[in-house]
């Protein structure tokens, strides 16, 4: 598990997976991260990665999107490497972004541990960076009525209310709209060209996963989360971030801001440049 305290002050007690306001400064924290044995990283295929005749990851039709089948026999060809791995084996809680894709990745990869009665939640904090139609997540209802029966716990992804000028129900999704407009208005990034949000949905998951009883916990998350994750406040930065044109959606940026790693690595240098690949 990778998580533990920093010299830094604690952040504000929030619900978890909840909506919070953005701590400024002193009040960001790190959390040291510890090398394991080896690593397992797949990045399975999803309709959002192939162009279907010009079905891309901005069209409509890829919102919340789904792996194709060759994203689950890249699953179910992790799962069999990883089946009689001790470390597997020992994994009691399996914790999932909310999008469909990444629920499907962590069911298939950890098939094992659903019938070993590993808990599976659904963690808002590791979602992907909210871009594009590919990355807007589904309301709880229809999540929970795909995947419950597998055994996942949506408990902690909370939709938001609508209103008058939005029924959608995802939270992230809707608050960059109401920054810089809807799929039809803007075509652009929203929350890569807004890091410190994600270094800060980051911290907050630290924090949560800091509060759990068990020890060892797999993570199925995005590569563009986890990029940022584990990069934030390291000298280079976060490769292939844009330009941060949004920074001022988090409520606060500035050095302290940009200079604080959401985790360390204990000077180990070739556990950092493995993790931030």
């Amino acid at each position: 598990r990778a998580a533990s305290a920093s010299s830094r002050g604690p952040m504000p007690t929030v619900a978890p997976g909840g909506p919070r306001d953005a701590p400024a400064g002193p009040e960001r924290r790190a959390f040291a991260v510890h090398p394991v044995s080896r690593r397992d990283a797949l990045v399975a295929q999803g309709t959002h990665n192939v162009d279907q005749s010009g079905v891309t990851l901005r069209h409509p039709a890829n919102h919340d999107a789904r792996l194709t089948p060759f994203g689950e026999q890249q699953c179910e060809a992790l799962s069999a490497r990883l089946r009689g791995d001790a470390r597997v084996a020992r994994v009691a809680l399996v914790v999932t972004s909310p999008l469909t894709r990444c629920v499907q990745t962590a069911l298939l990869c950890f098939k094992g541990r659903v019938a070993h009665d590993a808990r599976f939640v659904a963690h808002e904090s590791v979602r992907e960076t909210v871009n594009f139609a590919c990355d807007a997540r589904r309301g709880v209802d229809a999540l929970s009525s795909e995947f419950n029966s597998s055994g996942v716990d949506f408990s902690l992804v909370v939709d938001a209310e609508p209103d008058a000028s939005s029924s959608d129900p995802d939270p992230l999704w809707r608050k960059y709209v109401d920054v810089v407009g809807d799929a039809d208005t803007w075509d652009d990034h929203r929350e890569s060209c807004d890091l410190v949000s994600v270094a800060d949905r980051a911290r907050a998951f630290f924090a949560w996963l800091e509060t759990q009883t068990e020890r060892e916990v797999a993570v199925s998350s995005h590569s563009a989360f986890l990029r940022c994750a584990f990069s934030w406040g390291h000298a280079g930065g976060v490769r292939a971030a844009p330009e941060q044109t949004l920074r001022f959606v988090s409520g606060a940026f500035d050095e302290n801001d940009a200079a604080t790693p959401v985790v360390t690595y204990g000077g180990d240098d070739a556990f950092e440049a493995q993790m931030r690949q």
